[in-house]
């Protein structure tokens, strides 16, 4: 029995990929959480846009992962049940600043290996017809999807229990003891051959109430919210200098995300809602037909160094693994994250560039 402590996108996944490949799968959370990352993303996957200077292995992490991605894409059934789309995004330049750092992110992307087409307003237009005419310019980056979080949730969980996983919460999951094959968890006592910590942002809570080991966490609170359109207004998924913007082929367009180094307080405020509502209100048209549907805040695990902590925890236990911090890329990276945990614990492989990812790092 494979145990997966948190179920979240990437607990979900990997507990999904165990079960296809043979493996028995019981994932535990805590009853009624939320406010996990998973509530407030807005699902892009979009590893160019991404990628940042000095981060090559994270960006190759990311584009093994999209690769993941694009295949899961020719499963029509799983396509059109999650939402996920083959469509492409869009930089938006409002000024001149806007323009030169495109330029910039143009060239950065063709050392890449990427090439991507600068715009000029007109033909901005010409793809974006409900986009204001106060934009200079735009950045086309081509096969830069997105998918939809919260329906990825909902088929991740109905496929589990199909392949017969078993999904069971608890009131509360702040220390486990592990030894022996044996997980005990408020008195209760389940038979596991290896625990995969999968709990998020409240992962370093749970790692140093039980096994007294300190890992370089930080909670970051992000807020989005959905939108009705009523129609289809976009083709593509618009990206601005600070928020980015989804529209679901039911009409409902996701607005993400702030980002605020605020511990785990979950509270939305009246600047996180103006801070997402600024460029909206001037670039989108007729914005005042748009009707608010949900405001939803959620906690990212965020890791010193940037990187995601996925691998097994030598320092604490070989049958102990680690799968979080993905900070705001958890959608994208759930994949490979999925593939790195079963190769470890089926096949018992750790290739070289898993490393910079490992929590033996620390």
């Amino acid at each position: 029995m494979q145990i997966i402590i948190g179920s979240g996108i990437i607990g979900l996944f990997i507990g999904y990929k165990l079960l296809k490949e043979g493996q028995k799968v019981t994932i535990l959370d805590i009853n009624n959480s939320n406010n996990s990352s998973t509530d407030a993303a807005v699902g892009m996957l979009a590893p160019l846009i991404e990628a940042k200077p000095g981060e090559s292995e994270l960006f190759n992490l990311m584009i093994k992962s999209k690769k993941i991605w694009n295949e899961l894409r020719k499963d029509k059934v799983f396509s059109n049940e999650v939402d996920l789309k083959k469509n492409s995004s869009i930089l938006i330049a409002e000024n001149y600043d806007d323009l030169e750092r495109l330029k910039f992110k143009k060239k950065f992307f063709s050392q890449l290996g990427f090439n991507t087409l600068l715009l000029n307003d007109h033909d901005t237009q010409k793809l974006e017809p409900n986009l204001n005419s106060n934009l200079i310019g735009s950045l086309f980056c081509d096969d830069q999807n997105s998918v939809d979080p919260l329906k990825l949730k909902i088929f991740l969980k109905k496929k589990i229990k199909m392949l017969g996983g078993k999904i069971q919460y608890f009131e509360c999951l702040e220390k486990i003891c592990f030894s022996n094959n044996k997980l005990i968890i408020q008195n209760k006592k389940l038979s596991a051959e290896n625990v995969v910590i999968a709990c998020g942002a409240w992962t370093n809570k749970l790692i140093k109430n039980s096994f007294n080991f300190d890992l370089p966490m930080i909670p970051l609170k992000g807020v989005s919210f959905l939108l009705d359109g009523g129609k289809k207004l976009f083709n593509h998924n618009i990206w601005f200098k600070n928020i980015y913007v989804s529209q679901r082929t039911n009409h409902i367009i996701s607005v993400g995300a702030t980002e605020e180094d605020k511990g785990f307080e979950d509270a939305i405020t009246l600047d996180e809602m103006y801070y997402l509502t600024k460029n909206i209100w001037e670039s989108f048209l007729d914005v005042e037909n748009l009707k608010l549907v949900d405001i939803r805040s959620g906690i990212r695990p965020g890791t010193f160094d940037g990187y995601p902590i996925i691998g097994r925890v030598g320092q604490i236990s070989r049958n102990i693994l680690c799968a979080f911090g993905h900070y705001r890329h958890g959608i994208l990276l759930a994949p490979v994250t999925a593939e790195i945990i079963y190769n470890q614990i089926v096949n018992y492989k750790k290739f070289p560039e898993e490393k910079f990812f490992s929590p033996e790092r620390f």
